[in-house]
């Protein structure tokens, strides 16, 4: 799984001790494999050098989250006062998505105007589908649709990014809410959501049981995360460089 590091993470060695000589820097594109026997995730990343592989225990770093954004407006029709913090999880979720497929971090300012000057920035929110023809045009990436949860998995298993849909039935969010899918780990999905915020997978017991938080990323089951996509159409947009 590939997932961008938006900011500088500190690394560990083999024995979970601080490798206070490495870390990975803000913009690196990184490979995340499968948490070991001794809890830590190994984790590729390029250097001057080469690639090179360290730990981490959490996966702090990897996420462009919208709350960090209450001061970029983007507004529209009837919210002309909405920020990235209030309304723009559609744009953070595509720098993730566009972060984790070709290693180029988009600043949140640019992928704002994108969606604005696109006609991608609607009332209420932003439409994915437009904007996913913009990252075509701007960062090579293609797109198509899918409601189907084992199409997703199968997506992301070929080295495939998606923008999931989620229609605010309380386990991602409570409202319509924009997710990236960055991969698979441990045999669950794993979520970059731009609305994370301290405690919210542990709001409630339903949350709780669901979602396994790691750092910056999230975990869930396929079932539910399809579940909580429920009454959207289409539920994942499916995304990969090139063609």
């Amino acid at each position: 799984m590939k997932a961008m590091a938006f900011e500088r993470i500190r690394v560990l060695n083999g024995y979970g001790l601080p490798d206070g000589g490495s870390y990975i820097a803000a913009g690196d594109l990184c490979e995340i494999r499968e948490k070991t026997a001794a809890g830590l995730y190994p984790v590729t990343y390029p250097t001057r050098k080469g690639s090179k592989t360290r730990w981490l225990r959490t996966l702090d770093g990897f996420l462009c989250n919208q709350n960090d954004y209450p001061n970029i407006s983007y507004p529209a029709a009837g919210y002309e006062k909405a920020t990235i913090k209030s309304g723009g999880c559609g744009v953070c979720a595509a720098v993730n998505a566009v972060g984790a497929l070709t290693g180029k971090r988009v600043p949140v300012g640019e992928m704002r105007d994108l969606a604005v000057s696109g006609l991608a920035r609607v009332p209420g929110g932003t439409n994915m589908a437009q904007l996913c023809l913009l990252l075509k045009r701007e960062y090579g990436l293609t797109s198509r649709t899918t409601s189907s949860v084992l199409e997703l998995q199968a997506h992301l298993r070929q080295g495939g990014a998606a923008i999931c849909n989620a229609a605010g039935k309380g386990l991602l969010s409570t409202g319509g809410h924009y997710v990236t899918a960055l991969g698979e780990l441990g045999g669950r999905i794993c979520i970059a959501d731009p609305g994370l915020y301290a405690g919210k997978y542990a709001a409630n017991a339903r949350r709780k049981a669901a979602v396994t938080v790691s750092g910056d990323l999230i975990f869930v089951k396929a079932g539910d995360l399809d579940g909580d996509c429920s009454g959207r159409w289409p539920k994942y947009y499916l995304l990969r460089k090139g063609g």
